[in-house]
């Protein structure tokens, strides 16, 4: 049986409870194994004021998706994970897709913020699962 290694983890996030049960289960996870996180943010055109013809005003140094990352990032800081964090423009599953052909294993919570549920797991985590390269994990 081929060993695979879990170097580098990536945690798709999007600022609902369910994605931060995944990042802690993958801080948890990276913790006990040695894992660097790359936390995912992927901004969908409906997600952002600017792309949806609204005007928008952002604070000097502020940056995009900021507010969604900043208790995933705390949460791996107070783990003492290494962590580092992505903001993409396009559709999550998409975007996921594409980062995790550079990691080893991709989690994702059941559901996000989409106002859109399916009845069991989310549409992205849903998607992943069937399209993916690398192992997915999805966490309840």
């Amino acid at each position: 049986m081929h060993t695979t290694s879990l170097k580098r983890i990536l945690v798709g996030v999007d600022g609902s409870e369910n994605a931060l049960r995944a990042v802690e289960f993958a801080g948890m996870l990276a913790k006990e194994i040695g894992s660097e996180v790359t936390l995912a943010l992927i901004i969908t055109p409906s997600d952002h004021e600017i792309l949806s013809g609204k005007a928008t005003y952002m604070e000097k140094g502020a940056l995009l998706g900021g507010p969604r990352l900043k208790a995933a990032e705390q949460l791996l800081e107070e783990l003492g994970v290494k962590h580092r964090s992505e903001v993409e423009m396009g559709h999550p599953a998409e975007q996921l897709l594409r980062l995790a052909k550079d990691h080893d294993l991709v989690v994702v919570g059941t559901r996000g913020l989409s106002p859109f549920k399916e009845a069991f797991i989310g549409s992205t985590s849903h998607r992943l699962v069937q399209g993916g390269e690398a192992p997915i994990l999805v966490v309840p």
